[in-house]
């Protein structure tokens, strides 16, 4: 079997530059994939090795809608149809907001959990780390109302599998306790998700044991368990 030298790692780096720079520039682009306002041009080389969806979808006898080399992504942001594309040409994708899309960007963590809705469907696990290791970054930045939207649509994208987005989910709720705990409306947002609140009783108990949560949250918080939430 032939060996080959291993290359300086500024290679690499100019490698997938180059690579990154050819998406949606329509240079030797074989494929539209379509997202909402969004129009871009692609590869099929490319977007097959990264997931089965496309290597599907642009056979001769793929999906119906890609017999003249257009995809078109439905039910998902504009954003996280990028996000997904940038991670196919560079193996990561960007936090900061395509200005040429016709469309606002997704909220600071929505960006993350619609980009692992997109991947879970697309079967792209990679990307699923990806998105997840970026919300937990993001959580570090706190705010309860976009957290309980973010929760909210990871819960409704995600399943028991799941456990790495779904831990990140539970992680930063622990370490924001007392910011949940103060919500009006905390009974509310969460009926529904006992297995998640459970979990949560778990992960804080030792809190609860502690000095570290005052006795007004405790009493709250076993109040909240004892209505059968």
């Amino acid at each position: 079997m032939a060996t080959y030298p291993q290359q300086p790692a500024h290679c690499k780096l100019k490698f997938l530059s180059e690579l990154g720079e050819i998406f949606n520039s329509g240079a030797y682009s074989d494929l539209t994939v379509k997202a909402g306002p969004a129009t871009f041009k692609v590869h099929k080389a490319i977007l097959g090795v990264r997931t089965k969806f496309f290597e599907m979808a642009t056979r001769e006898d793929g999906f119906l809608e890609s017999k003249d080399n257009i995809v078109t992504i439905k039910e998902h942001s504009a954003h996280a149809v990028w996000r997904f594309l940038t991670y196919c040409y560079v193996g990561d994708y960007p936090n900061a907001e395509n200005k040429e899309i016709a469309e606002d960007d997704d909220e600071t963590y929505l960006k993350h959990t619609r980009v692992h809705a997109l991947a879970d469907m697309l079967d792209v696990p990679n990307l699923k780390i990806i998105a997840a290791e970026k919300l937990e970054t993001a959580f570090q930045v706190w705010d309860t109302g976009p957290f309980i939207q973010c929760f909210k649509e990871i819960y409704a994208t995600t399943n028991t599998r799941d456990a790495g987005i779904r831990n990140v989910l539970l992680c930063a709720a622990a370490k924001n306790i007392h910011s949940l705990l103060g919500m009006q409306t905390f009974q509310n947002e969460f009926e529904g998700y006992g297995e998640f609140l459970a979990a949560l009783l778990m992960k804080i108990k030792p809190q609860i044991n502690s000095n570290t949560v005052t006795s007004r949250t405790r009493v709250n918080y076993r109040e909240f368990f004892a209505n059968g939430y």
